[in-house]
């Protein structure tokens, strides 16, 4: 090459070929089959939000209203304390412990408000029918729920009193027992709050002195209480008669004719004995758990499903 001539091969950037980049270029495809499956992951939460709300919603909601769910168990069993002494029993360990046997229940959340939620929407969906639908989902929620808040019931009810009358737990996984009945059909009434009666009594509540003052998002949660609070009272009952199943253990000798006919004679008998203050009694204690259970989670389940329709 002739002396001055510059050579071609000075002052040039990086060859194709080179170490550098090759690494961005490896640093880039890296990031790629990374945030890919990632971004997809995260869009198709977003977009199911009835999913999420039995996922979130439920163990939320159930877990923070232990205490109430402890209360009704106890009144089950109680016919003689008043109001605020059912809840002073439930407390009289320490605070804390009125979240006692709470545990299972939350995590049996989930698919019980899988079976409230995305079941229950889908078989409405699919068949048209939401009363239909509705014991499709409260069979569902009955079969993963069931044994969980028996046990929950059982170690509530024994945390009160002598050893001498502890009552076994029953294993988690028996699906079905004593109570089984009364306990789908409690699932059944429970929801009809939120799934039947709220959809057509909003423009009712929106009648009512004071309440056109509020945004629609706090009128549908009036509504959704409103509704919930009838449904608690008319699955009352069934609650009732569950939460002494649970902890009467003579049931399960029983042949199923006598079962049912044991459960029928002690909620006449007991109602029938201590009269109407007792059933307000019963039915404060099963509103204060019910409506705020169906409305707290109907809040949460209509928030996500907004958030989906928004992705």
């Amino acid at each position: 090459q002739a002396a001055g001539t510059p050579s071609p091969y000075k002052h040039r950037g990086p060859q194709v070929g080179s170490r550098p980049s090759i690494r961005r270029m490896q640093v880039t495809v890296d990031a790629a089959l990374f945030s890919s499956p990632l971004d997809g992951i995260l869009k198709r939460l977003q977009a199911s939000g009835d999913v999420l709300s039995g996922a979130i919603g439920g163990p939320l909601v159930v877990g923070t209203l232990t205490p109430q769910r402890n209360a009704m168990t106890l009144a089950a069993k109680d016919s003689t304390s008043s109001f605020a002494g059912v809840y002073r029993q439930v407390f009289a360990s320490g605070f804390l412990k009125g979240w006692r046997g709470g545990s299972i229940p939350c995590l049996a959340a989930v698919p019980q408000f899988t079976a409230i939620g995305p079941v229950y929407l889908l078989a409405e969906k699919r068949i048209g029918n939401p009363v239909l639908s509705m014991f499709m989902a409260s069979l569902f929620e009955s079969l993963f729920t069931f044994s969980a808040h028996r046990r929950n019931a059982q170690i509530q009810y024994n945390a009160t009193v002598p050893v001498s009358q502890h009552v076994p737990c029953q294993s988690i996984y028996r699906l079905m027992g004593a109570g089984f009945v009364p306990h789908l059909f409690r699932n059944c009434f429970a929801q009809m709050g939120i799934r039947l009666f709220s959809p057509h009594s909003y423009e009712v509540v929106c009648r009512l002195p004071g309440i056109s003052t509020l945004s629609e998002g706090k009128r549908l949660v009036a509504s959704d209480f409103a509704c919930s609070v009838l449904a608690a009272t008319l699955s009352l009952p069934f609650n009732h008669t569950f939460s002494w199943a649970a902890c009467t253990p003579e049931l399960e000798r029983m042949s199923y004719a006598r079962r049912g006919m044991a459960m029928v004679q002690w909620l006449v008998g007991t109602y029938r004995e201590q009269g109407v203050k007792l059933l307000a009694r019963d039915v404060g204690i099963r509103i204060n758990y019910t409506a705020f259970l169906f409305t707290g989670y109907r809040l949460v389940e209509r928030t996500l499903v907004d958030l989906s329709h928004d992705a």
